[in-house]
């Protein structure tokens, strides 16, 4: 039996739309029933959704704020100090999201960290040796070069005032030494890569409520809503351990959900290629694509061409430290398959090989590099079962289970390599060293991590529609977006770009 498109509203459940006057959108219940009660609100010239109750709403705000990862914590910095009402939801119960468990490398330029530290490069130099690569592309927009302008320069306001404004907490840049080829970019939260969590989102929430942001958990959205000029009002939430539905009302309702990774039926849509792969990340189930998609905005990037899907191991943190010590990667044949500093490419090089994990194998030097060492240290003790040391290559192989021979013969030709002076065979430019016993290794399986595709927003930072005009009242950052690419920094300076623009109103 074919589905209407009614039936097809009802049965999907997650994106609900509470329309304007003579509207006839089709809704569900929470419960997935229809309750026939909105249908006496259409035609009043009253808010409604077909198959709810009438909107009802318990509170109002300025800014109303759907998710408290980097993305949405920034959409609310430059408002709170303006002095406008915040109200965040948070469907989980607690703060932060997919950003809580992030590595948390950031690339920034022209922040008064560094340039304290030493890095000359001012934010209107960097711009202008990139603006002509940053501004290509989407020739359809003529708005889109300042837009991408002013989305760069947020990256870099974002953290000089989490640090001045918000009490966030970041690492002195890394020399030359500690990081070669990026030092001049990267930054990092206080105690390196991982700390993200207590060093810069619990001080930018605890200085948000300090300057009267309300943030309610357990607030899943289920619907936006809009009035009968079609501007989006705010949003309708299910409390989702009691049941409950709040109406909140706000002059701007910000969509930062994130991406959609743990959504089995939109990575099966979308990217069909990962749906069999492990989600490292549980909760990112692109609620808020479907919210924006019910208030008519137009899904874009999400082709399995162009939509980017990060596979990583199940220890991200791991996946970065060939950046700043010597590591060794290498197949559960022993076998070395990658150059080691990068961090993204190693899990599908890995696929490619026929394997769906690997090991990262390093020595003494990991724990005391300052930028990394608190990782090691907690994701040696949280992944006992993952972990290996041993003072020789047969001991190393025997707890790692794979053939000894060939791990002697990698770590001989790798050896081979290093006294060259050229990776040959992979190409790695940064920390060609020889590892030193006693050795350290880490099992690492492949997994999903992050999406990118969702919405365009337009110059005042509002969601796009199917025609490309702006939604009133509807704004969207971080991973929704299809601009973000799911990387932190942009997820931070679309949120805070946002917040610019909302602080202004």
């Amino acid at each position: 039996m074919a589905l209407s498109r009614r039936d097809f509203l009802k049965v999907g459940g997650s994106a609900c739309l509470v329309a304007g006057a003579g509207a006839a959108l089709a809704g569900c219940s929470p419960n997935g029933g229809e309750s026939g009660k909105a249908a006496s609100a259409e035609g009043s010239g009253e808010a409604s959704v077909v198959g709810y109750e009438p909107v009802s709403f318990d509170q109002e705000t300025d800014i109303l704020i759907i998710g408290t990862g980097y993305a949405g914590l920034a959409a609310a910095m430059a408002p709170a100090l303006a002095g406008k009402k915040i109200v965040f939801a948070e469907k989980q119960q607690m703060m932060g999201g997919d950003s809580a468990g992030s590595c948390c490398f950031m690339f920034a330029n022209g922040t008064q960290l560094q340039l304290d530290a030493g890095y000359s490069t001012t934010i209107d130099e960097y711009w202008e040796s990139v603006k002509e690569k940053q501004t290509a592309g989407f020739d359809q927009y003529d708005w889109y070069p300042e837009w991408v302008k002013g989305k760069t320069y947020a990256n870099t306001k974002f953290v000089d005032s989490a640090i001045n404004d918000f009490g966030a907490k970041f690492q002195q840049p890394a020399t030359d030494e500690e990081l070669p080829r990026l030092a001049a970019s990267v930054i990092l939260p206080a105690d390196g890569i991982g700390t993200g969590g207590i060093n810069i989102l619990t001080p930018i929430a605890a200085k948000l409520e300090e300057l009267g942001a309300e943030f309610i958990y357990n607030a899943r959205a289920i619907a936006l809503i809009k009035d009968a000029e079609g501007t989006v009002i705010g949003a309708r939430f299910e409390d989702t351990e009691k049941g409950t539905i709040t109406d909140i009302k706000a002059a701007a309702t910000v969509l930062a959900t994130g991406g959609f990774a743990d959504n089995g039926e939109m990575v099966q849509r979308y990217i069909p290629d990962w749906a069999n792969y492990a989600q490292l990340v549980h909760g990112c189930l692109g609620e808020g694509h479907k919210l924006g998609v019910a208030a008519g905005a137009a899904l874009t990037g999400m082709d399995s061409s162009y939509t980017y899907c990060n596979l990583m191991g199940d220890i991200p943190n791991c996946t970065t430290w060939g950046y700043w010590t010597p590591v060794v990667l290498v197949l559960p044949n022993g076998k070395r398959f990658i150059k080691e500093d990068q961090s993204h490419d190693a899990a599908i090089a890995a696929v490619e090989a026929g394997y769906r994990e690997w090991w990262s194998i390093f020595d003494q030097r990991a724990f005391d590099a300052r930028c990394i060492a608190a990782s090691v240290e907690s994701n040696i003790k949280t992944h006992a079962d993952a972990y290996v040391t041993a003072n020789t290559l047969d001991e190393l192989a025997a707890g790692m289970d794979v053939p000894a021979e060939t791990l002697k013969a990698t770590f001989a030709r790798y050896d081979e390599l290093v006294a060259s002076g050229e990776d040959t065979d992979f190409e790695k430019k940064a920390w060609l060293n020889s590892l030193e016993p006693p050795y350290h290794a880490l099992r690492l399986n492949v997994c999903r991590y992050k999406t990118s595709g969702g919405f365009m927003v337009g110059p005042n930072n509002q969601v796009l529609d199917e025609s490309d005009n702006e939604i009133p009242g509807l704004y969207a950052a971080g991973a929704v977006t299809t601009l973000s690419y799911a990387s932190v920094s942009t997820c931070m300076a679309t949120g805070y770009y946002v917040g610019e623009t909302l602080a202004a109103l």
